[in-house]
C-alpha cells in the first residue's frame, strides 16, 4: 500500500486514491481471511479482527493519510525545474555528464546508435571513441553533437547503394 501511496502521492486526485485503494485493500485481505479460516462472511472478519483487521500480533493494515501536497516530489526537483524554464539545459547538463571529446558541460546531449556495428573508427573521432568504450551512447555538447553529423552522414552511403 505504502508503494501506491508514494507512487500516487503528488496527483491531483490522491484523496480519492488513497481511499479507493484502501476500501481495496482492505476488502481483499478480509475475503482472503474469511477463506483461509473458513468464516462465512466479511462481517464476520470484521467483528473477529476489528475494522483495521489486526491480528493476534496487533499489527493490521496502514491507516493512510488523505492530506494533500502537490509539490511532494520524491526526488529532489530543484536541478528539474529549471528545465521548465530553460531550453537550453538538458537532463544530461543537470547530471553534470562532461562532452567525451571536448570535456565541456554546456549544453551536453547524448549521441545514440543503433549499432556497434554502424561506427566506423577510421572516418570520425566520435565514432573511435564508441568503438574504443563498447558503448552505443556516448555524451556530447551541443557543438561536438552538430559537428559529428554535419561530417558524418552514414545513411548517405545506404541511400546510393540502394539506387
Amino acid at each position: 500500500m505504502r508503494g501506491y501511496l508514494n507512487y500516487y502521492s503528488f496527483t491531483h486526485n490522491y484523496p480519492k486514491v488513497a481511499s479507493s485503494l484502501e476500501f481495496i485493500l482492505k476488502t481483499s485481505c478480509a475475503k482472503l481471511l474469511a477463506a483461509k479460516f473458513k468464516l462465512r462472511s466479511v462481517t464476520e472478519v470484521i467483528k473477529r479482527y476489528g475494522k483495521d483487521l489486526k491480528g493476534s500480533d496487533r499489527t493490521g493494515i496502514l491507516k493512510p493519510s488523505y492530506k494533500m501536497n502537490v509539490w511532494d516530489f520524491k526526488s529532489n526537483p530543484k536541478d528539474r525545474i529549471k528545465t521548465l524554464f530553460a531550453s537550453y539545459i538538458s537532463a544530461s547538463t543537470l547530471d553534470s555528464l562532461q562532452c567525451t571529446k571536448c570535456g565541456s558541460t554546456e549544453r551536453v546531449e547524448m549521441h545514440h546508435v543503433r549499432k556497434l556495428s554502424d561506427l566506423n573508427p577510421k572516418l570520425s573521432e566520435v565514432d573511435r571513441i564508441m568503438a574504443k568504450r563498447m558503448r552505443k551512447q556516448i555524451p556530447l555538447c551541443r557543438a561536438c553533437h552538430l559537428d559529428h553529423h554535419k561530417n558524418h552522414k552514414p545513411w548517405g552511403k545506404k541511400a546510393k547503394k540502394n539506387k
